[in-house]
């Protein structure tokens, strides 16, 4: 059987009918035709490009990259909302016054609560959001859980709430990377007393700007004060024989000469071999010689 049997003829006839039919118009409409279809397919070509295209985010990426403060990742997010590097830019304006207001607890108790409740309200926010990356939604948490510790006043409640909230960052990041150990280190450490015995009294603390700086302890602390000891006057000049009155204060005569004491028979100054003994002094009366015999003796004045 050959595929002559398997071939319609009478499709094939009318096929080549409509062909012939159809050449003239072809060739007289066939190039406007094309053109046509090729313009139809670049309109719906831009369409889909121009509604896929990001929008253009030049300077939100050139402003989040120079942002130091909290006001200038606000600034970003306001001016991105509802784009990634806008929730990017408002999540570094919460972590970096959360910081803030950990150091103004020590300053200033007022100003940073009331910082601690715009930073929950922000993280907040960020949470409810759908569109947040995973790193993005797990630092959100874990700011959160920041949060409610640092507003633990010590009570089992407040505790509770804050241990909750790192439970709920390890069930939806159980192999987290970045908070893991601390999650974990702090669900075990928050409910013991010690921890909750400072939380109470750090929540009872009051700091004002005026008030001295003092570091976070089981109590004020005191420094003791420095001992009162007596120390001998090292710089005075040494009590020498000749220099003694001087160190009582009484000055000596500039022109009076050194006095000279006789040195102890037999005792030499210290650094000098002794001297020798000198010889006897010679006895004026025993080398006069006597007078002769028959000369008068010699008479004494006043008589």
């Amino acid at each position: 059987m050959s595929d002559r049997h398997y071939v319609h003829h009478e499709d094939e006839v009318a096929l080549a009918k409509i062909l012939k039919e159809s050449r003239p118009w072809m060739e007289q409409y066939g190039t406007t035709l094309i053109y046509g279809l090729a313009a139809i397919l670049a309109v719906a070509a831009g369409v889909v490009y121009f509604a896929r295209r990001p929008p253009a985010t030049a300077a939100e990426s050139q402003a989040l990259l120079l942002a130091a403060t909290p006001e200038d990742y606000q600034a970003v997010a306001d001016q991105a909302p509802d784009t990634p590097i806008g929730n990017l830019a408002r999540l570094r304006q919460a972590e970096l016054s959360f910081r803030n207001a950990m150091s103004n607890m020590f300053s200033d108790r007022k100003l940073a609560t009331e910082e601690l409740d715009k930073v929950a309200n922000t993280y907040e926010r960020l949470s409810e959001r759908k569109d947040l990356d995973g790193d993005l939604r797990e630092r959100v948490l874990a700011g959160m859980a920041r949060v409610l510790e640092a507003r633990c006043d010590g009570t089992d409640p407040t505790a509770k709430a804050a241990v909750e909230s790192w439970e709920k960052l390890l069930k939806e990041f159980p192999d987290s990377k970045m908070f893991k150990d601390i999650a974990e280190d702090r669900m075990k450490k928050l409910p013991q007393e010690s921890t909750k015995a400072f939380y109470a009294w750090f929540h009872q603390q009051k700091p004002t700007p005026g008030d001295d700086a003092l570091l976070p302890q089981d109590g004020p602390g005191q420094v003791p004060d420095i001992p009162k000891i007596s120390l001998p006057d090292f710089s005075a000049p040494s009590t020498t024989p000749e220099t003694k009155s001087e160190v009582a204060g009484e000055a000596a005569p500039a022109d009076s000469a050194p006095v000279e004491k006789p040195a102890t028979e037999g005792t030499a100054p210290a650094g000098e071999k002794p001297a020798a003994p000198a010889e006897a002094t010679p006895d004026p009366a025993a080398e006069t010689p006597a007078p002769a015999e028959g000369t008068p003796a010699p008479e004494k004045s006043g008589e």
